[in-house]
């Protein structure tokens, strides 16, 4: 016979059967949107679990010689990136809890990078600039600490997987004009000139999304990855992680996306570039990536 429940045992149950469903850790499914801390951490998409060929045919317009031969990734499991580039309020955020001065950066006159300013007006939800790929690297790490969940700086291929949001072309998205003499990707992407309505850097999200639910992944600033800079896939990963079999690590680092100063074509979902790790600069910020 079972024994009857006391009072104490009923009370606990009946604040259980209360408790929201919220209460239990949601399910990352794609395409769902999260942050691990509010306001202050970044708003992470998740990306499905898949493959694709990463690189470009070499019948494609403004194909490089470094962006191939095509090759397939695979990632195993889903991840989350930074649904927009790190913005300059979560960067200083970054910067007020750990007491970090950026140093100064860059000489060229109107392109300084004073104490990690641009010398152009910036908001807080433009992308944070000035910073070199370390400095992206430190913050990836304070965003560990802060939330027990582990953040990295993107991989090259996580990049261009999360940008291609599952296109196959240079773009997510078609040429303003189908006369491709114009080239031009204003109505999707802030690159070169002020015809997509920006000067100098938009705020995050100015354009639509991809169907991976990224923002500005052809435009705006370019973005630090992780890979050391090869100049061609031969060696190349396969299952998502960054190419750091390389002695040039600290003078060549990959970084992927364009800015606003460069030609659209520089745009392309597999056009690549490479800087000094510790280059400074108002056009080059990065996102972030996180384990599920």
């Amino acid at each position: 016979m079972t024994a009857p429940l006391n009072r104490l045992t009923l009370a606990a149950l009946l604040v259980a059967c209360s408790l929201p469903a919220l209460a239990a850790a949601p399910a990352h499914k794609p395409g769902s949107v999260f942050r691990d801390c509010a306001k202050t951490c970044p708003e992470m998409v998740v990306l499905p679990a898949g493959s694709f060929m990463m690189g470009t045919p070499e019948d494609e317009k403004g194909r490089q010689d470094d962006e191939g031969p095509l090759h397939q990734v695979t990632f195993k499991n889903a991840f989350a990136v930074s649904q927009y580039q790190i913005t300059n309020g979560e960067w200083k955020a970054y910067l007020k809890a750990t007491g970090y001065k950026v140093p100064n950066g860059d000489t060229r006159p109107g392109r300084e990078c004073i104490a990690g300013v641009p010398r152009y007006q910036q908001g807080d939800r433009q992308p944070a600039v000035c910073l070199n790929f370390h400095e992206a690297e430190a913050y990836a790490g304070w965003l560990s600490k802060k939330t027990g969940k582990v953040y990295k700086v993107l991989s090259e291929s996580q990049r261009e997987y999360a940008v291609r949001g599952g296109s196959t072309g240079p773009f997510p998205f078609p040429l303003d004009d189908n006369d491709e003499q114009k080239y031009q990707i204003s109505k999707h992407a802030n690159t070169y000139g002020p015809t997509d309505g920006f000067s100098f850097t938009s705020p995050v999200g100015s354009f639509p999304p991809n169907a991976f639910g990224v923002y500005d992944g052809h435009g705006n600033v370019y973005e630090w990855t992780r890979d050391c800079y090869v100049d061609s896939y031969a060696t190349a990963p396969t299952d998502g992680s960054p190419q750091t079999n390389s002695s040039e690590c600290e003078d060549r680092r990959v970084i992927r996306g364009n800015d606003y100063t460069e030609a659209p074509i520089f745009s392309r979902s597999g056009n690549r570039n490479e800087r000094s790790s510790t280059l400074r600069g108002d056009w080059i910020g990065f996102r972030v990536a996180r384990e599920l």
